[in-house]
This record gives structure tokens, C-alpha cells and sequence, in this order.
């Protein structure tokens, strides 16, 4: 059935929020130490790992969208055959 598939995706976005929580506090902490080279370098590794996020939330979000479009699209039994 379609309501039963896993949802692997949603998994793999929220295993990446720490790392996203992390990223702006590692780069408040070492901004001192690192050049201007590494700084930015985080800087874009956090907002690559927000869009990463966003995109899996929304690829989620459509095929849970779709999953329920089609279990409402399912014929329903007849009135007749319950007993």
C-alpha cells in the first residue's frame, strides 16, 4: 500500500540538523583563528546544508501530497457488500 512506505527522506533531513545547529557556533567559536578562507568556507558549507534541508523537507512534503491524492483517489467498496 502506499501509506506504508518508509519515509527515508524525512530521516535523513532531521539527522542533519545538528550539524546545521552546529555549523554557526563552530563559526562563532573559531572565527578568530580561522582566515577569511575558512570562515567563508563555512559560511557556505551551513547555507549548502540549509538548502540541502529545504529541498528534502519539500520533496517530502510533495510525495506525501501525492501518497494522498492517490489513497483519495482509491475506489471505495460498495455500500451494499458490508454485512
Amino acid at each position: 500500500m502506499p501509506i506504508l512506505k518508509s519515509k527515508a527522506s524525512h530521516e535523513s533531513a532531521s539527522s542533519l540538523l545538528p550539524v546545521i545547529a552546529g555549523l554557526p557556533a563552530i563559526t562563532a567559536m573559531f572565527a578568530d583563528r580561522l582566515s577569511t578562507t575558512g570562515w567563508a568556507v563555512l559560511v557556505v558549507t551551513e547555507l549548502v546544508l540549509i538548502a540541502a534541508t529545504g529541498a528534502l523537507a519539500a520533496r517530502t512534503a510533495a510525495d506525501r501530497a501525492r501518497r494522498d491524492a492517490e489513497v483519495l483517489d482509491m475506489p471505495e467498496p460498495l455500500s451494499g457488500a458490508r454485512r
